[in-house]
């Protein structure tokens, strides 16, 4: 049973942004054409091993407390994996060669922070019954972590905790000068409404949610824990029995049968049909249960894995062994860093969620906040017909547009084909426009649309060269990349992926 990376709810917000019916229309030679994307089935090659950072063993007092925790008292079973650095990134490095399908790291459900539906308040001396049954999960989670840590050497978990990093590096605990570095309006407005929120939730706690005479945590403890929850946790489908409660169930229910046949009390038949009858309902019930509820699991060790588009590793629930566990998906070689994958994520996703964003992302997209405006600056627009954009079902359909690397959505290309039209096409209504147009109206689409990503791009602040070039500028003293602080470094990364977007859009366009 897979289990998926939960930096963000799955089929919804920035990551998986569900896209129009897709048709690629092919430029005609020597012009430039508007696209619409079709679908992909798009994988990044492996990156080479010596294209990537040397791998720097962890060895520090806290890492060695915790891989002995891992060994003993947790049964955490690895092979083949050790915790590393790779150019300051925590990661699993491969500390021997790695065959494919070879089990890499197991960690039993005890030894995980595990949320099951309906739980009962595991830490009521942290928090309140009544704020843990109305809380978030992911504001449950971390009352857990907070619980586990304030335990001290108490908690079961205590060396894992004591080796969290301090700052998860994720754009939630900017401040507004280091969100502006990002040059995108939309991730800088969901950021700023993940803070609003997690400071509501945090008041909510304090105000309303700690025990009599309980000490509330600190307000970075708290956006700590909840980082720490967002960039670590994977969801599933909940298994609400293991094996082990199943066949004390099944023996349970054999021992009945058995004696109420010994003793007479009932027929042999209908007493083994009653048996059965039992055990299947159980079966039944659990499936249709895993079907409509979930999970939700932080695993030590599994949570060094970093993530990476071209593998196809994830974390999967061992029903038989009632733990988590990841397989390699392909061969690894000794120092070679050790991916696993999140899932099918942009680089909106994986900045907001774990602070870093991915080279030449597969699912990359670039959302255009308003593009409206740029149509409208192009080519100016009547009012009538703004209106009539306004009034249809297309309403929404040029604010917040997801732009893929293959180039715009159907419903977009249908907007702008209306806005651009004489008034005589327009009058056969916007229906009439979801189809391609003739040559040289399609002719007309791309040249706007090709400048208005050109806009886009030159109102970010600096161009792709000069953000490639910060990033190239060499390494400075102090955690600082060509002079640019870890913050400001993961900021010009995260946007020169967003231009490749736009530049790609272009390159596909002809333009």
């Amino acid at each position: 049973m897979h289990l998926q990376q939960l930096g963000h709810p799955p089929r919804a917000g920035l990551a998986n942004v569900s896209a129009d019916r897709r048709v690629l229309i092919a430029p005609r030679a020597g012009s430039v054409a508007p696209t619409e994307p079709a679908p992909q089935q798009q994988r990044q090659q492996p990156q080479q091993q010596s294209q990537q950072p040397p791998a720097v063993i962890l060895d520090d007092s806290r890492t060695q407390a915790f891989m002995s925790w891992a060994r003993g008292p947790a049964s955490i079973r690895f092979s083949g994996v050790r915790p590393s650095t790779f150019a300051g990134v925590r990661g699993l490095a491969a500390s021997s060669d790695i065959a494919t399908d070879s089990l890499m790291v197991e960690v039993p459900r005890r030894s995980a922070v595990v949320l099951a539906p309906k739980q009962r308040n595991p830490c009521p001396d942290m928090v309140t019954d009544d704020w843990w049954k109305s809380a978030p999960w992911f504001a449950k989670m971390a009352a857990m972590l907070m619980w586990h840590k304030r335990r001290g050497s108490q908690s079961s978990l205590a060396p894992w905790v004591a080796q969290l990093p301090a700052d998860t590096g994720v754009p939630v605990r900017w401040n507004e000068q280091q969100l502006a570095a990002l040059q995108y309006p939309h991730l800088i407005s969901q950021v700023t409404e993940q803070q609003r929120e997690w400071q509501q939730l945090y008041d909510d706690l304090v105000s309303k949610g700690m025990p009599s005479g309980a000490q509330p945590p600190a307000r970075e403890d708290f956006i700590w824990a909840m980082s720490c929850v967002r960039s670590r946790t994977f969801s599933g489908p909940y298994v609400g029995s293991t094996l082990q409660d199943r066949l004390r169930t099944a023996g349970l229910v054999a021992v009945l049968a058995l004696g109420n046949t010994v003793l007479g009390l009932a027929d042999p038949q209908k007493t083994l049909s009653a048996a059965i009858a039992v055990l299947l309902f159980n079966v039944l019930y659990e499936v249709i249960l895993s079907r409509s509820l979930k999970q939700y699991a932080i695993c030590p060790l599994i949570d060094f894995f970093n993530h990476s588009s071209a593998v196809q590793s994830e974390v999967s629930y061992n029903y038989f062994g009632d733990s988590y566990s990841v397989v390699a998906s392909r061969e690894f070689t000794k120092g070679e860093q050790v991916f696993i994958s999140y899932g099918p994520q942009s680089n909106d996703s994986l900045m907001q969620y774990y602070g870093f964003a991915e080279a030449n992302n597969p699912q990359d997209v670039y959302v255009m906040t308003d593009m409206l405006r740029w149509v409208t600056a192009v080519r100016p627009v009547g009012q009538a017909r703004l209106d009539a954009l306004k009034a249809s079902a297309l309403a929404g359909s040029l604010h917040q547009v997801v732009i893929q690397r293959a180039g715009f959505s159907a419903g977009a290309l249908q907007a702008v084909r209306f806005l651009l039209a004489s008034d005589m096409e327009a009058a056969a209504g916007i229906s009439s426009f979801a189809k391609a147009g003739s040559p040289n109206q399609e002719a007309q689409l791309a040249l706007v649309l090709a400048e208005v990503v050109r806009r886009e791009l030159g109102n970010l602040g600096s161009s792709l060269q000069e953000d490639v070039a910060l990033l190239n500028g060499g390494s400075g003293g102090g955690g600082r990349k060509g002079g640019l602080s870890t913050v400001e470094a993961a900021a010009v990364a995260f946007r020169v992926e967003k231009k490749r977007v736009l530049m790609a859009v272009l390159e596909g366009m002809g333009a």
